[in-house]
């Protein structure tokens, strides 16, 4: 299990990935193998954004499939399972933050702008990532709301995930990458609603620890 104390390593090793992932893009995408710096920063952006939000969906499949496995109010009554779930949470956004950076990046490289006014949903949902964590670490015990709250948020950004993913395949582009994304998100969702009604006779726990 995932402890507290090891939360600075964890992010640590979250900002190693991305910065790993940045000077892949670099070295991938340099135009004259004999100049470094010879890059174009729009194709360098595109690859980092793209495989930032790859790095997500593995933490959020990693969220869903604990949560599928032992149930929310179970993981809720257990303060080292409990910890673990919301650092996987805290990573999960930090490392988003970073994937929206890249993101950001992308869209100024191509001349673009980001706005909220493009993408509502997204935009409401990235809003939803980032505050999930203090929420959650500023709440003890799990309540109705509380639980509800972090159900449909997850399904969201699953949701939300796969609907990007969906938007990479083409007639002429299968993207099987893309296609396993999909069937591996929405299968762990289900999981996750598989367990939801199997514990839903469950009392909530109550824990005297933070």
């Amino acid at each position: 299990m995932l402890t507290t104390k090891k939360i600075p390593l964890l992010i640590a090793g979250i900002a190693c990935i991305e910065l790993l992932v940045y000077l892949w893009a670099v070295w991938t995408t340099t135009l004259d193998k004999n100049n470094f710096f010879a890059i174009e920063p729009a194709f360098i952006f595109d690859k980092c954004a793209r495989n930032s939000g790859r790095v997500s969906a593995t933490l959020i499949l990693f969220i869903l499939l604990m949560l599928g496995y032992y149930g929310l109010k179970q993981i809720y009554s257990d303060n080292r399972k409990k910890d673990t779930f919301r650092i996987l949470i805290s990573l999960f956004t930090f490392n988003h933050l970073i994937h929206f950076l890249f993101l950001f990046l992308r869209f100024k490289s191509h001349g673009a702008e980001l706005t909220i006014n493009a993408d509502k949903h997204g935009f409401i949902t990235f809003i939803c990532i980032v505050i999930s964590p203090f929420i959650l670490w500023s709440n003890k015990n799990l309540n109705i709301p509380l639980y509800l709250g972090i159900i449909l948020h997850l399904f969201n950004v699953s949701y939300f995930m796969n609907k990007t993913f969906l938007s990479k395949i083409k007639p002429d582009q299968p993207a099987y990458h893309n296609q396993l994304g999909i069937v591996l998100l929405t299968l762990a969702c289900l999981y996750v609603l598989y367990r939801v009604i199997r514990e839903n006779v469950q009392k909530f726990p109550s824990s005297s620890n933070t």
